[in-house]
């Protein structure tokens, strides 16, 4: 007895999915918002940024501030992929950068609904599944923001003195984390009923949250590397220096991500970082340490993103009606 195969129904009797007006544009849309923020963190910075560039001997200082903020943003991708990796099915590493790079750029829109709907988009088409993208994504923010934290009290001997013992709180979750990384899904369950959402079903290895945390923290000193060359150059002591802006950026940076009704936390970090910088800096050169270290991230970032995206554009198939002689 043999068996037959039955031909499936032909794919015309399947009335096609119809998308709305809006869901037609947004791949249009997504791009010129993300442009439009970009643009509104950069207006008026031109000025500021043309007075650094122009100081004497500056030029070494302001490359370096970009090349480390530019590997901060590698290691924070490494972040993501290492999760992505560990959570979800086998995705090429084009297709990860892309997905990340994209999302990432979308953070300079107000509301972090943006970077995620970008990543549900890009990673459906990837064969990764909601859930899974919602997890990876929630499980990528709370490991940044607990690293931030736990790296930011090194800078408060210099900023807050004695009074700051509670900083050292995040840190040792992060460090509770490190030896029991299943603890990582309690805090992720929580912070979804929180929000109201279902639990992520997803859940990380061991190792796979043990080198998230180290990426992200490496991302964090890398970040904070950028800041430290930048108060160096308008004279603040390198030593001193180093721990200030190293922990003053990761949590300034860490505690803005959370306004998420700012693109980029803009202002918040700024007043955050002022607060560090003037441990180490007069008034005046700490506000314009602040304000030349958005510009250098947001062009790092634009730089790196846009390399990253060009790099990894889609490689027309042979198959490709356009190829066919």
């Amino acid at each position: 007895m043999t068996a037959t195969t039955v031909a499936p129904p032909a794919a015309a009797e399947t009335p096609p999915v119809r998308r709305g007006p809006l869901r037609r544009a947004l791949p249009v849309l997504f791009p010129v918002a993300v442009v439009a923020g970009i643009g509104f963190a950069l207006h008026g910075r031109a000025g500021e940024l043309a007075a650094l560039v122009l100081r004497p001997g500056a030029v070494p200082y302001l490359l370096a501030a970009l090349a480390a903020n530019a590997l901060a943003v590698l290691c924070s991708m490494a972040t993501w992929r290492t999760l992505l990796a560990d959570l979800g099915p086998g995705v090429p590493g084009r297709t990860a950068t892309r997905i990340y790079f994209t999302s990432y750029l979308g953070k300079y829109v107000p509301g972090a609904v943006w970077g995620v709907l970008a990543q549900l988009r890009m990673g459906g088409a990837a064969g990764v599944s909601a859930p899974v993208v919602l997890a990876v994504f929630l499980l990528n923010l709370i490991v940044a923001v607990l690293t931030g934290l736990a790296v930011g009290p090194i800078a408060a001997p210099w900023t807050i003195g004695a009074e700051a013992w509670w900083l050292v709180l995040p840190g040792a979750v992060t460090l509770v984390l490190a030896v029991r990384p299943g603890l990582l899904h309690r805090l992720a369950a929580a912070a979804a009923r929180l929000a109201r959402r279902p639990a992520p079903a997803a859940r990380a290895s061991d190792r796979g949250v043990r080198r998230a945390l180290a990426a992200a923290t490496a991302s964090w000193a890398a970040g904070g590397l950028h800041l430290w060359a930048l108060a160096v150059m308008l004279g603040a002591p390198p030593l001193t220096a180093l721990p200030v802006c190293v922990g003053g950026f990761a949590l300034a940076t860490a505690a803005a991500s959370l306004v998420v009704v700012l693109p980029d936390g803009w202002g918040a970090r700024e007043a955050l970082l002022l607060l560090a910088l003037t441990a180490v800096l007069p008034w005046q050169e700490a506000t314009a340490v602040a304000v030349a270290s958005r510009v250098v991230c947001t062009l790092s970032e634009v730089l790196t993103g846009g390399a990253a995206l060009l790099l990894t554009l889609p490689r027309r198939s042979p198959t490709d009606p356009k190829e066919r002689t």
